[in-house]
């Protein structure tokens, strides 16, 4: 696997989806892997998942790492990190708390990041209004 943008080396794929093959269906990866092919449906990674540059994903992706280098059409959730390389071209949402965008890469669809915002207190006439 390439390096991370952080200068991280992930683990290397226990699963690989090389390009060529496709698959249909949910995609239930309990390692690190990669996908080089073609996935439609649903894709979930207990690890770190690598979209590599020939890669075709129409699904939503969930995992705790992921990185974009192919095209991606649907939802992607990571646990800790997205990372979209320069030849990365998303068309749907990103939720995560870090995000790190390649000069280049295309977002097209809403973002979410960092982490969640306390509520604000109610503020009264005569102050603050503690919880």
């Amino acid at each position: 696997m390439p390096e991370a943008a952080d200068g991280s080396h992930p683990a290397a794929p226990e699963s690989v989806l090389r390009a060529g093959m496709e698959f249909c269906g949910i995609l239930v990866l309990p390692g690190p892997a990669r996908i080089d092919g073609c996935v439609r449906g649903e894709v979930i990674a207990g690890e770190s998942l690598w979209i590599g540059e020939t890669g075709v994903v129409e699904a939503d992706l969930e995992g705790d790492t992921i990185v974009v280098a192919g095209r991606v059409k649907g939802r992607i959730s990571a646990a800790s990190r997205i990372e979209l390389q320069a030849t990365a071209a998303v068309q749907g949402g990103l939720s995560t708390p870090r995000l790190a965008l390649a000069e280049g890469s295309q977002v097209t669809g809403p973002c979410s990041c960092g982490e969640a915002l306390p509520k604000p207190q109610k503020v009264t006439e005569r102050g603050t209004d503690a919880p």
